[in-house]
């Protein structure tokens, strides 16, 4: 197994981990009794650790190597695991997701440097796109296993934790063995800031932000409110089919990333982020009609509109940026992306399906996802034709 596919066993272990508390988050609430915005905090703690970590960090792997980085954040997740294998109290729950979030924002933008640097040059964008599709991948077999251990499991609080702690062994072994990529390291001071080069804000912040925001927004709702859903809306009781939730919106962006991983960067945009608000209309309409099949193959169209979207950011940012600070710009877009869906536009959905139900919730959270699309495709994507002559549109957008 050569470098590139060693550092895409080692994404993959690490990124099935940090989500396979999603179906057993409805055993925890009944367990602790605890409401819809509490479920929300079980990401929301989660991003306030990661943000500052992937700002931090990115950057510190560009300066002492990417293995330190790697190691260190391996280190930190098993930790985590080996807590909530314990059983720990919702206090106890809520700052092993901190941890997990820490162990993440040192870990996501770090290695996909790490994927992209070790690639011969003439790879590196079909190597993006395989770093994207081992984040979503990863993360949607977490769900998938977690709901096998949740339904069948003798003890499903703890068994899938302590399994996983064997995967991050074998991580750890993975990326010990493979050389470093950074030899020629910066000095410049760590910020606490999005690392984004002059000539390219407009496109982040008018593209790369709004869409990253968009998409994992959906992400953060069918990991954290969809298997609650399913279980008070719907009343399933398999949670098998709970965690079907979580592995379909992500594999399914993995599959979509594959299939059209020819797809230029900005119609991924443009047309994932269309699609992803009309097919997230399947689950709102699933209530009423009291409907599994419907709410979850809706899911899996979401998901798939959404990994194409993943796919044309993290294409665009690893275009846009130089190697030196290729980890601080993916660093930066995944913050983006995590301070969208799975912080404060999260918790609003919880609080509103608190006060006026789930269902409504998820109605208004359709209605103004869709304007937000509509406002990226129709003007943000306006800025990409704007950007330096040294990265044209025909080199952003090209295929080899």
């Amino acid at each position: 197994m050569n470098r590139v596919w060693r550092a895409w066993l080692a994404l993959m272990l690490f990124a099935l981990g940090t989500s396979l508390i999603t179906p057993l988050i409805p055993l925890y609430k009944e367990q602790l009794g605890f409401g819809d915005t509490v479920v929300t905090l079980f990401l929301v703690c989660y991003v306030a650790a990661l943000v500052p970590a992937m700002l931090t960090l990115g950057q510190l792997s560009d300066r002492v190597g990417r293995k330190g980085v790697l190691i260190g954040a391996l280190v930190a997740l098993g930790i985590a695991q080996a807590y909530l294998a314990t059983e720990p109290p919702l206090g106890g729950l809520l700052a092993a997701r901190a941890l997990q979030g820490l162990a993440t924002g040192a870990f996501f933008g770090t290695c996909t440097a790490f994927l992209v640097d070790g690639a011969p040059a003439g790879r590196r964008a079909w190597v993006s796109v395989l770093a994207s599709v081992s984040v979503r991948g990863g993360l949607g077999l977490g769900p998938g296993l977690g709901g096998l251990f949740a339904e069948y499991a003798a003890a499903p609080l703890r068994t899938p934790f302590l399994v996983h702690l064997v995967a991050i062994a074998l991580a750890i072994v993975i990326i010990a063995t493979l050389p470093e990529t950074v030899t020629s390291r910066s000095r410049r001071p760590l910020t606490l800031k999005l690392g984004v080069p002059p000539e390219d804000r407009a496109v982040f912040w008018r593209v790369l932000v709004p869409s990253g925001m968009l998409f994992s927004l959906f992400d953060g709702v069918c990991l954290s409110l969809i298997p609650v859903f399913e279980v008070r809306e719907l009343d399933v009781t398999n949670y098998a089919l709970v965690g079907a939730a979580g592995f379909l919106v992500l594999v399914s962006g993995a599959v979509s990333q594959l299939v059209f991983r020819r797809l230029a960067a900005t119609p991924a945009i443009v047309w994932g982020l269309g699609v992803a608000s009309v097919a997230f209309v399947g689950v709102v309409v699933g209530a009423p009609l009291r409907s599994p099949a419907l709410v979850l193959s809706s899911v899996a169209v979401t998901g798939a509109a959404c990994g194409l979207v993943f796919k044309g950011g993290v294409d665009l940012c690893t275009r846009i940026a130089p190697t030196a600070d290729r980890g601080k710009l993916i660093s930066s877009y995944y913050v983006a992306c995590y301070l969208g869906g799975f912080s404060v536009p999260l918790l609003v959905v919880g609080i509103l399906a608190d006060l006026v139900g789930l269902a409504a919730a998820l109605g208004a959270l359709t209605a103004a996802a869709a304007a937000a699309a509509v406002w990226t495709a129709t003007v943000g994507v306006r800025a990409i034709d704007r950007l330096a002559p040294t990265v044209t549109v025909n080199a952003l957008d090209s295929r080899p």
